[in-house]
């Protein structure tokens, strides 16, 4: 294999790790303050279809962007309202998000579009000076989109947030034993709004970066249950935005090495081994999820409503 073949598929593991980095992370938070968001795909979904419409009707990406984050911002008030306000079972009310975003997203493109096929310019790669030039890592890690760049600052930043700061620690309190941590004056239902909404906020970011910057297309189904996928990744990282960004990577890097080898036994005629090979992420990631499913613990309270103990 060549520097540049070695190059491109690294340069592809990042590509497709960051929406579930953005999407991960977010989910991470949410968790941490004690709620389970199983809506992720649907907000992804939603994400993806907004983002696309916004681009495809103004041509401006950066409004694009934004128009994912602000429908993720939407639902994730719905589910926290749901979760938090009205003490829904979170599992319910997570597969309710799924399953309207699902719906909403291919019912609104078939309605504006039909069967006509639309695409977007999508956003280019932008070469980070002297960086770019180191070779192999260069083309790699520093000729990226911009999502990309904007995900090698977050997730550090995430993980400071979460073990360095006041907030952190409240939101970690209200994860592990929230009665407590109301007890030391912590508002419980305001963090857990804030975490619900933040990771929505990212898993709309997260189907907009899919669609701006991978496909320049939408179609039903588009994340290919990459939401659930994020989800796993928690799991996988022990809720923790570093371990979680890792295995970020090795999805990324199947995916990376899958897509290769498409493209081999397409040539070769061998049909049946290219969509096999579609397999390879979800297979790695189930394994890897068995692999530390022993070790992994969940916040204490983690889908457990709250009430708060009222004197009369």
């Amino acid at each position: 294999m060549t520097p540049e073949q070695i190059s491109s598929i690294l340069n592809l593991m990042v590509v497709m790790a960051t929406p579930l980095a953005f999407a991960g992370v977010g989910e991470l938070y949410a968790e941490r303050s004690g709620i389970l968001n199983l809506g992720v795909e649907g907000i992804m979904l939603m994400g993806a279809f907004t983002s696309f419409y916004v681009a495809h009707e103004t041509g401006n990406l950066l409004l694009a962007y934004l128009a994912g984050v602000a429908v993720g911002l939407a639902l994730g008030l719905l589910m926290a309202f749901m979760s938090v306000s009205m003490r829904l079972n979170q599992v319910i009310a997570g597969m309710g998000i799924y399953f309207f975003g699902f719906g909403l997203s291919d019912f609104m493109y078939k309605t504006i579009y039909g069967t006509e096929y639309a695409s977007i310019e999508k956003a280019h790669q932008i070469a980070v000076p002297l960086l770019s030039k180191i070779p192999i890592i260069g083309n790699a890690f520093f000729v990226q989109y911009p999502s990309v760049y904007l995900m090698y600052v977050l997730i550090p930043v995430m993980w400071y947030l979460l073990y360095r700061s006041r907030w952190g620690l409240h939101l970690r309190a209200v994860g592990e034993n929230p009665r407590a941590a109301d007890t030391l004056g912590v508002n419980v239902t305001l963090i857990r709004y804030l975490a619900t909404v933040l990771g929505a906020a990212l898993a709309g970011l997260a189907g907009a970066v899919l669609c701006v910057e991978i496909t320049g297309i939408f179609f039903e189904n588009l994340t290919f249950g990459m939401g659930f996928i994020a989800i796993g990744l928690v799991y996988f990282g022990r809720w923790d935005p570093l371990r979680m960004w890792a295995g970020t990577m090795l999805f990324g890097l199947s995916w990376s090495i899958a897509m290769s080898l498409q493209d081999y036994f397409s040539r070769i005629g061998k049909m049946h081994w290219v969509y096999f090979m579609l397999m390879i992420p979800y297979i790695v990631v189930l394994l890897a999820l068995i692999a530390v499913s022993r070790k992994a613990r969940a916040p204490a309270a983690l889908s457990k409503p709250y009430w708060r103990e009222t004197s009369e």
